[in-house]
């Protein structure tokens, strides 16, 4: 798309489309460690290169992930040297982080597989089996990863969750539950289960590959609820991080089998679902109170959807926002004064209306104690099919908002005013006050 066909922008945002392959999981296929297990919106560590080169953090300094993902933030941090944090609410988040995380032995771990590849032997009969990993896999299919997962459980840490990752991503190849946007569909496949032995020699020596050489130092991950942190150690320079979008996906179902394979119960991936950020329909509301938060005028505008929309995408999007405000607030703690949160966003359709997360973040920021820097725009993306077919085709942004933490009186000032307005007081605070963030 030439320059001049690109849409307007508002004030303070400004293209960026030559990181268009950053904020997708396309660069992490290739990347060293990174390529173990992403996610479908995962961000590319490329991407944080470019946010510091913008935004630098001096060396020491900690970078934060609320929402760790498959860890590529936190990861990347530490291969530049930094201090790095993260936490999300999902086991499967956790796990494959430690293991990305992980100091190893190469020559242990080349003689664990060999043990496991060399003792392995399909394995049938088991009972415990979840029905519905029962319908993602053949009976023989089922005996060949039972029969390693045995033997893996036989290694010692951090060798044996090193092999079980690999035999997550062996299973996501053969499984009959694909992914496809916010679910998972069920396809016919032919009985792979010859192939598993290869398949999982295949993945664990392409980990050990990438792992023999890589000593990283002490970090820290939780398994928490952002919006309520408790226990981050030290204070952060920098935030960067992907909250899940509000486009209904639940990652609790995309990932079904791999947390029902970490030995999640069918309970507890529920208790996941209900508790997670409000991005779906499933998801509640927390426990806790949004002091100080006023729905902004221009999600209230977005609120007044088409009467036949469906009845819960209004609950949705004004949740999500008062989740982002809750996390922002709750950041904001462990975030020196002047530091920087970069937040990459989708824009969604709902019932054929164009929801601007990405402005509206800015708005929210400005409730929670921030003030909006500047938004690069990386891609212009089309909608769901769904929303295509019935509307028609309207690109849709992806950003990366950047907020500045700012203290409580400036805050509290900007939250009477709107963006544009916001955007002319700093330009004067600038020229008037000289170093903004060292004053602060």
């Amino acid at each position: 798309m030439r320059a001049s066909d690109l849409p307007p922008l508002p004030e303070g945002f400004e293209y960026r489309l030559n990181l268009k392959h950053h904020v997708t999981p396309r660069l992490l296929r290739n990347q060293p460690i990174h390529r173990w297990f992403w996610f479908p919106h995962s961000f590319s560590p490329q991407l944080i290169d470019e946010i510091l080169c913008a935004f630098p953090v001096a060396a020491g300094g900690r970078i934060f992930d609320p929402f760790l993902g498959a860890g590529t933030t936190v990861l990347r941090a530490l291969e530049l040297g930094y201090a790095a944090t993260g936490s999300d609410l999902s086991p499967l988040s956790l796990f494959v982080s430690q293991v990305k995380l992980a100091n190893y032995d190469g020559v242990m771990l080349r003689e664990c597989l060999e043990t496991i590849l060399n003792h392995y032997h399909p394995s049938y009969g088991n009972s415990k089996v979840p029905e519905r990993i029962r319908k993602a896999f053949t009976p023989s299919e089922l005996a060949h990863l039972n029969g390693l997962r045995q033997q893996i459980d036989t290694a010692p840490q951090p060798a044996l969750d090193f092999f079980r990752l690999a035999l997550l991503r062996v299973q996501q190849g053969i499984s009959r539950a694909c992914p496809d946007g916010g679910w998972f569909r069920w396809v016919p496949r032919e009985d792979q289960s010859q192939l598993i032995k290869h398949l999982f020699a295949q993945q664990a020596n392409m980990q050990i590959a990438d792992a023999k050489s890589v000593r990283f130092p002490p970090f820290q991950i939780l398994l928490s609820d952002v919006r309520q942190l408790e226990n981050l150690q030290g204070i952060c320079d920098l935030v960067i991080t992907s909250p899940p979008y509000p486009n209904r996906h639940d990652y609790s179902r995309i990932f079904h089998i791999e947390l029902l394979s970490l030995g999640i119960s069918e309970r507890e991936v529920t208790e996941l679902r209900r508790t997670s950020i409000r991005s779906h329909v499933e998801a509640e509301a927390p426990p806790l109170n949004a002091d100080g938060y006023v729905i902004p005028s221009r999600l209230a505008k977005i609120l007044d959807l088409p009467a036949n929309a469906d009845q819960r995408v209004v609950p949705l999007i004004k949740g999500y926002f008062e989740d982002l405000y809750l996390t922002l607030r709750s950041i904001s703690r462990y975030l020196k004064p002047g530091g920087i949160c970069a937040f990459v966003v989708g824009n969604v359709r709902h019932a054929g209306v164009m929801v601007p997360v990405d402005e509206i973040l800015a708005d929210v920021g400005q409730q929670a104690g921030y003030r909006f820097i500047t938004a690069w725009v990386a891609r212009l993306r089309g909608n769901s099919a769904q929303q295509m077919g019935r509307f028609g085709r309207e690109l849709s942004r992806e950003t990366v908002v950047f907020l500045q933490k700012v203290k409580t009186t400036t805050s509290r000032l900007k939250q009477r005013l709107p963006l544009s307005s916001h955007l002319a007081l700093e330009k004067n605070n600038l020229s008037t006050s000289g170093d903004q963030t060292n004053a602060l």
